[in-house]
C-alpha cells in the first residue's frame, strides 16, 4: 500500500509540474509558444526546463532542455526560425520543419542518461587497442658474437 501511494504522489507532482511549465510557455510570444507547441516542434512541456528572451534586433528566445542542451528560435514577426545544432530551420517551410524535427531529437537524445539496462557501446574491436608485441625497448638487446 506505501508503494502505491507513493507511485500516486510521484505522478501528481509530475502533473503539477508540467501544468505549471505549460503556463511559463504560454507567457512566451505567441509565435514561439507555437513553435514549441505539438502543431511544429512537437516538444513535450516536460522536456523544456526554462525559456530566456536574448536581447536582440529580433526576439530571440534561448529553449533549455532538460538534458542539458540548448536551441533558439527567432521571432522574425512573419515566420518563425529554429536554431538547433547551428542549423537554422524556417519553420513555415514543410522541409524545413522535417529537418528541425529530426536535428531536436538528436538534440534530446545527446545528453540522455543511460538506464541501467543500456549497455556502454566501446569503439575498439578485439584486438585493436592492445600493444603490439614487437615494440622496441629502451634495453639494448645482446648481440650474438662473432
Amino acid at each position: 500500500m506505501n508503494k502505491l501511494t507513493e507511485q500516486r504522489l510521484r505522478r501528481k507532482i509530475r502533473q503539477v509540474i508540467s501544468e505549471d511549465r505549460e503556463y511559463q510557455l504560454r507567457q512566451l510570444s505567441p509565435g514561439a509558444f507555437g513553435a514549441l507547441g505539438p502543431d511544429t516542434l512537437g516538444i513535450p512541456p516536460s522536456a523544456v526546463v526554462d525559456v530566456k528572451i536574448i536581447k536582440a534586433p529580433k526576439p530571440v528566445f534561448k529553449c533549455f532542455l532538460s538534458n542539458g542542451q540548448t536551441f533558439n528560435l527567432i521571432d522574425n514577426g512573419e515566420y518563425m526560425q529554429a536554431d538547433i545544432n547551428r542549423i537554422l530551420f524556417d519553420l513555415d517551410r514543410y522541409d524545413d520543419l522535417n529537418g528541425a524535427k529530426y536535428e531536436l531529437e538528436k538534440l534530446m537524445q545527446k545528453g540522455k542518461v543511460k538506464t541501467d539496462g543500456e549497455e556502454e557501446a566501446s569503439d575498439d574491436i578485439e584486438g585493436i587497442n592492445e600493444p603490439v608485441a614487437d615494440t622496441p625497448t629502451d634495453e639494448p638487446t645482446a648481440e650474438p658474437e662473432v
